[in-house]
């Protein structure tokens, strides 16, 4: 196989991962759901448990509005619920009520399905080199960000400290 260039590898697989989200947008729009209310009933059934929005912001790298917002109308629709804290835990916890189960019954679990038919289509050696690959791509990825971001920092305390004045 010839090798290809910076270009064509950046187009191709951003082209793969924009395809991949074109995915799950549609899964999430088949089921009446938006994008991020698909991704919050996603990690409830893939945790099995009760989560806060701060894990929910973090796992999937959205903002708290965003996140908010999608569970504002989880939450109205009947679908989880806000539990107090207990003891040392901060935030409310998000349950899924009875409602919100059958939800995940006839939305997420079949994406569940459809991901473990995928993973079971590729070989054990695929498997693991698909995990890998990703893996160590994006460790290069964070090494190179390292010096972009670093500037970026200090010239964003550069900016607020001269508006100080």
């Amino acid at each position: 196989m010839e090798d290809m260039t910076f270009s064509q590898f950046i187009t191709a697989y951003n082209a793969l991962i924009k395809e991949d989200n074109s995915l799950y947008h549609a899964l999430a729009k088949s089921f009446g759901l938006s994008d991020t209310a698909f991704w919050i009933l996603y990690i409830l059934e893939e945790t099995g448990q009760a989560v806060t929005q701060a894990e929910l912001c973090a796992v999937l790298c959205l903002s708290k509005q965003t996140v908010n917002s999608a569970l504002k109308g989880l939450s109205d629709s009947g679908y989880i619920r806000l539990e107090e804290p207990q003891g040392k835990h901060r935030g409310k916890r998000l349950s899924l009520t009875d409602l919100g189960t059958q939800l995940i019954a006839r939305t997420i679990r079949p994406v569940f399905r459809m991901e473990e038919q995928a993973y079971q289509a590729l070989t054990a050696q695929e498997r693991q080199a698909l995990l890998e690959l990703n893996r160590r791509y994006l460790e290069l990825l964070r090494q190179a960000a390292r010096p972009l971001l670093t500037q970026n920092s200090q010239e964003e305390l550069v900016s607020n400290a001269n508006q100080a004045f």
